[in-house]
């Protein structure tokens, strides 16, 4: 597939295009230029592009403008160049010839051409006498009876305005496939994707236990599914609980289920959220665990807009609370910075992953090389991760098998990806 299929009709002239190289060096881009989410090709806008690319070259700044498209097949994207330009050239007959001939070519019928192109059914007839030969055996029209029908529909759509945010636009745009639909933001369409991905990963087939070297995961309720593991057993708890408000009772349930399986004196590192955060504390404690301190992560770039409150979150708040009397073993440092700029981007797997550098650092505070650290929520696997590359035993389980397989494959690159490690520094 190359560029150059997309451009249906004829080349601007000398004069049409200087004119429009002008007006965008004087105004900016006033159209998008769109680009098809599966190829990357522009699919309207060649001389738009051509005309920023030679800006550039001038040295004369342009700022680009995308709208990333989903299309089904090569059909939807014909009809989309056609009704975005159609009404802005007005064909000689040469022309209208030539792009009857290219839509014949592409399968369309006589009374779909004559529509879209605005002319009678013995004009196209006309304009086809002579390359009968080149007609395809199989035609879509709009006469539902005889071919093929096709609803109108909204090309999936994502604004953007940077090459960087293209490709973002194009990864989550065929991640959704048909889901998507209509105009969409970045972030939005990268958060479904998010959630369509979870969602097929949750149709796969999970077996209730996967074990690894240094980990074991399981899928189902954490009350159920490690009611098994040994009283006081376990050396630290790092975890991530849903704290909105369904997920606000469970702190009760992991303050139990903390008393019961850390050996005393250990910490439970519990992620928490700002806007219930007193209630979280108090079920906590009335779980039967003992407050200890309050930590925090340091977010990096983007904030959370807290609008129930209008506040500006820059911190998430990080609770340590412990098996019955806290009995110290080194210092800790309560405070941690998330690596990067913050933002969808660095989200890929779950709506509410975490970053992982200030899970390390939580990982190291309370716990020693070898220990047995769990985590109740897996989402998508954080802390395992973290537990693995700070060499700490782990086990983990979650109530969503997409989380669950999420986490094994995560796992599983962490543990290649160590190997490689080790055996570059052999060979060194």
């Amino acid at each position: 597939m190359s560029a150059e299929r997309w451009q249906l009709l004829p080349s601007l002239s000398p004069d049409e295009f200087q004119a429009l190289k002008e007006d965008i060096a004087a105004h900016g881009l006033r159209v998008p230029i769109v680009v098809d989410a599966t190829s990357g090709l522009v699919l309207d806008g060649h001389h738009r592009q051509r005309a920023i690319d030679e800006l550039r070259c001038e040295g004369i700044k342009v700022a680009d403008f995308r709208d990333v498209r989903a299309f089904g097949d090569d059909d939807e994207r014909l009809a989309f160049v056609l009704a975005a330009n159609l009404f802005r050239r007005h064909l000689n007959r040469t022309q209208r010839n030539e792009l009857v001939t290219k839509l014949r070519e592409s399968g369309w019928s006589l009374r779909r051409i004559g529509e879209t192109v605005g002319v009678a059914v013995g004009t196209v007839h006309k304009d086809l006498a002579g390359v009968q030969d080149r007609t395809p055996e199989r035609v879509r029209g709009r006469d539902a009876k005889v071919y093929r029908a096709r609803r109108p529909k909204v090309s999936p759509s994502v604004i953007v305005g940077t090459a960087r945010d293209e490709a973002r636009a194009r990864r989550a745009l065929l991640a959704l496939g048909e889901e998507a639909s209509g105009l969409i933001s970045l972030p939005r369409a990268e958060e479904r994707a998010r959630l369509a991905e979870l969602a097929r990963k949750r149709e796969a087939v999970v077996v209730p236990v996967s074990e690894g070297p240094g980990y074991e995961l399981k899928s189902g309720d954490f009350r159920e599914v490690l009611a098994d593991l040994a009283h006081g057993s376990v050396d630290a708890i790092v975890t991530d609980p849903p704290y909105n408000r369904a997920g606000i009772p469970l702190f009760e349930d992991l303050g139990a289920f903390g008393a019961r399986v850390l050996k005393p004196g250990r910490l439970a590192v519990v992620y928490a959220g700002h806007l219930e955060l007193d209630t979280e504390m108090e079920l906590l404690a009335r779980g039967g665990l003992s407050y200890c301190w309050h930590g925090a992560n340091v977010l990096a770039g983007l904030h959370t807009k807290v609008h129930a409150r209008m506040v500006f979150g820059w911190h998430r708040s990080v609770l340590l609370y412990s098996a019955g009397p806290y009995q110290p073993r080194s210092w800790i440092n309560d405070l941690a910075f998330a690596e990067g700029k913050g933002g969808p981007q660095e989200r890929p797997l779950h709506p509410w992953q975490q970053a992982l550098e200030p899970v390390r650092h939580w990982v190291r505070q309370v716990s020693k090389p070898g220990e047995l650290i769990c985590d109740p929520f897996l989402g998508s696997g954080t802390t395992a991760v973290a537990c693995l590359l700070e060499g700490r035993r782990f086990i983990g389980c979650d109530i969503d098998p997409g989380c669950v397989e999420t986490t094994r494959q995560r796992l599983a690159e962490t543990l290649d990806e160590i190997a490689a490690k080790r055996g570059a520094g052999d060979a060194s």
